[in-house]
């Protein structure tokens, strides 16, 4: 099997075969390798470069330097060591934080376990760091959610496909929203380079994020599906969490509408790209704890009612950063034509969540758990608009509930092959025209929302003038 991890050169993303047919058997990654490289927490002058090897390997590190001008081994940073268990196999997980980055610069880098490179002698992967805070230049990132689902045989081509789009797509950084890693978010569905079969490696596969994540840090989003540590220990969002105040660690929670008590991730936090503000937040419950309430309830009144900890949270945040442009991304929809997973009506209207990031004036919504693609006009005056992002790799559903403020809505029944769509929508022909991402691109009072299915065709394409 071929491993492929993307390499950044300048601002373009360059695919390269770390493992192919015409290499020495050396130059091939080490066999000490479980997971490849992926990045994290790309906040300020900051990444987090992670990865897992085998047990056997005891010390690690980072070298890493600026593209075109020192070595990719000019600096090092020291790695720190998790033990993790994939399925039934025991494994280190690392991770090593770069710090002092100068501001959108391209930095290439290796991973070590002690003196060996874990890459071989392959071309170092690189990403680009963070807007400064005064920065004008244009920004790119990637929204995606409800992915990392396999089938019988670990496959899910559609997933490789959207996941190949992403690591080709310019993005500076990605950010999803929830449900990563079916179908509960286990280490063994994220898994890693080596085990494959039901439910396993579907986000750590070969085929998956190792494909866009040595280059495209990631920002993770909770959702229903994933109520575990893991999440937690796999995405390490450090320094966006404790810049911002926010909370990122398990926590009990008891008994509301008879629910039993039960540990969760409480997952939300803030960060600044350019001048813009990007809002992860926690919209989640887990469906096997429902009482006698739904999830949507139960998430309610876990995290959104007066006084939460962390609607208070966002309530403060909000205040202190009157950006000009600002995104909120969380699992549980705003609005939906998804008779499934349908319309939160707890998070929306101007009393709720909806109101809240609205009234502050956050610009854009960016929500998962329906499978399916969505653009919602604004729901009444002062609403942000929203969009609905569930194509990223898992089972697609079927859109049917109609009217505003729907205006474009896709979906795919696999039970019936057939495609159906609300409003504005183009009907589907096939489920590779609804497996998708979005492309957002900021450039000064601009905001440009590009959907691209899993083959690169773009649908849907709109401009927002966010001007003050």
């Amino acid at each position: 099997m071929r491993r492929r991890f993307p390499v950044l050169v300048g601002s373009a993303v360059l695919v390269v075969a770390l493992l192919g047919a015409a290499r020495p058997s050396a130059a091939a990654p080490s066999s000490s390798l479980t997971r490849a490289p992926y990045l994290t927490d790309l906040v300020k002058r900051h990444v987090t470069v992670n990865w897992a090897t085998t047990t056997a390997v005891t010390r690690g590190h980072v070298a890493y330097g600026q593209v075109g001008v020192e070595p990719c081994d000019a600096h090092r940073a020291s790695a720190v060591a998790t033990s993790i268990t994939v399925g039934t196999v025991a494994e280190t997980q690392w991770l090593a934080n770069l710090n002092k980055l100068k501001h959108d610069t391209a930095y290439c880098y290796s991973i070590y376990g002690g003196p060996e490179n874990l890459l071989g002698t392959d071309t170092p992967p690189a990403f680009r760091s963070q807007l400064g805070p005064s920065s004008t230049a244009p920004l790119t990132f990637a929204v995606f959610g409800d992915w990392g689902q396999v089938n019988s045989m670990g496959t899910n081509a559609d997933q490789a496909n959207v996941m190949s789009q992403v690591a080709a797509s310019g993005a500076r950084f990605a950010v999803t929203t929830g449900d990563t890693g079916y179908p509960d978010g286990s280490q063994i569905n994220y898994g890693d380079l080596q085990q494959t079969g039901s439910n396993t490696s579907a986000i750590f596969g070969p085929s998956f994020w190792p494909v866009a994540g040595a280059s495209i840090p990631l920002f993770n989003g909770q959702g229903n599906h994933g109520e575990s540590s893991a999440a937690l220990v796999n995405w390490p969002e450090t320094q966006a969490v404790a810049s911002s105040g926010g909370r990122y660690q398990m926590d009990v929670n008891c008994c509301q509408n008879g629910t039993k008590t039960a540990s969760y991730p409480s997952e939300w936090y803030a960060f600044n790209a350019g001048p813009v503000r990007f809002y992860v937040l926690d919209a989640s419950w887990d469906n096997g704890n429902v009482g006698t309430s739904t999830i949507y309830g139960n998430d309610y009144d876990a995290h959104w009612a007066l006084g939460d900890a962390e609607r208070t949270w966002l309530e403060n945040d909000l205040a202190q950063h009157p950006t000009q442009i600002s995104f909120a991304f969380f699992h549980f929809p705003l609005h939906t034509a998804n008779a499934t997973e349908a319309t939160d009506t707890y998070l929306d209207g101007p009393s709720s969540l909806e109101g809240l990031l609205g009234h502050s004036g956050v610009d854009i919504v960016f929500n998962g758990h329906a499978h399916i693609y969505e653009r919602n006009a604004p729901s009444a005056a002062g609403m942000p608009v929203s969009y609905v992002t569930g194509g990223g790799g898992a089972g697609l559903e079927p859109v049917s509930v109609c009217g505003a403020p729907d205006v474009y809505s896709v979906g795919w029944s696999p039970s019936t092959s057939t495609g159906s769509t609300c409003d504005g929508g183009t009907k589907p022909t096939s489920a590779d025209q609804v497996f998708h991402f979005l492309l957002v691109t900021v450039v000064g009072s601009q905001v440009t929302v590009t959907p691209t299915d899993e083959l690169g065709r773009t649908f849907d394409q709109q401009t927002y003038d966010l001007s003050p």
